[in-house]
């Protein structure tokens, strides 16, 4: 997710033009060679020797997982981790209305435990910023299997703050929520649950597509607010208290740990009785000072 390490691996890839919805006609195919430590792999097809009924979106998939639509967490919750392989789909091509090309960004999609399908959006590109880590994805597939009883008294605490949504409003903070995937994979799944999501105003655009994109559960709402962890709360943070506050792949910078720390202790005090939940994906030693500072402002794991 760093991008700093390339797929090591050979791989057969299956490349397929096709109707964006579910059960919608494939109209082209092709197998691709992936060799190890490529960085990109052209996919052209010959849109003459067969009709399509525009618009329609490239699926990018492992070939042998062909037959799957969606990448699905019920295949992996048992083995506690996720696919080394994520399939991805372009967005929709239209010839006809002249959109020719779809730029960088993609789209993802995953089936959780509850079938509620989860339609994430990310920048592919050099930056870092605005696509989906692996401490997202682990994080939201985590909480999935706990919602769905799969991670039975694994963290009760965990537990405890989730089942109260089933007598009240749970109210959920995201920080550095990314393309938002936690937060709204959780929106999804739990029911009468009020998701908070937060970044800086740089992710803005995208994050509210993906809010657009998502399928909240009954009474559940999603929403969006620009947060800098060097700056005083925004009056949508501070005038709220939460239950659960969410924290998946943000320390890997080491400068900004303090400020993530300062910000978790200015919520706290707003909410003393939030839990903290936190995913990440260990890079290298400097992350420790994450804990250092965690513990040095009373918070316990």
């Amino acid at each position: 997710d760093l991008g700093e390490t390339f797929y090591p691996h050979d791989l057969q890839l299956a490349a397929t033009l096709r109707q964006p919805d579910q059960d919608g006609d494939i109209y082209l195919r092709r197998t691709l060679q992936w060799r190890q430590d490529m960085r990109s792999l052209n996919v052209t097809l010959d849109l003459t020797r067969t009709e399509i009924d525009w618009p329609a979106q490239l699926h990018v998939h492992t070939k042998e997982n062909k037959a799957a639509m969606f990448d699905c967490f019920e295949d992996h919750a048992s083995r506690g981790h996720l696919p080394g392989i994520v399939s991805v789909w372009s967005e929709s091509l239209n010839p006809t209305k002249g959109t020719f090309e779809t730029h960088r960004r993609v789209e993802r999609r995953f089936t959780p435990l509850t079938g509620r399908t989860l339609n994430i959006y990310e920048d592919t590109g050099e930056s870092i910023a605005r696509h989906l880590w692996d401490g997202s994805l682990s994080l939201t597939a985590y909480l999935d299997r706990v919602v769905a009883l799969r991670s039975v008294h694994e963290a009760p605490l965990l537990e405890s703050v989730l089942s109260s949504a089933t007598y009240r409003k749970l109210n959920v903070l995201e920080l550095g929520c990314g393309c938002g995937v936690v937060g709204i994979g959780l929106a999804q799944t739990v029911p009468d649950c009020d998701v908070l999501l937060t970044d800086l105003p740089e992710v803005d655009e995208l994050v509210e597509r993906n809010i657009e994109a998502a399928n909240p559960a009954m009474s559940s709402n999603i929403d969006f607010a620009p947060l800098d962890w060097e700056a005083p709360l925004p009056a949508k943070v501070s005038s709220r208290t939460f239950d659960l506050i969410l924290v998946a792949e943000c320390i890997y910078n080491s400068d900004s740990i303090p400020p993530l720390v300062d910000t978790l202790e200015r919520l706290i005090q707003r909410s003393p009785k939030a839990v903290i939940l936190l995913s990440t994906k260990v890079r290298h030693e400097s992350e420790a000072m994450f804990w250092d500072l965690f513990h040095s402002k009373g918070f316990q794991k």
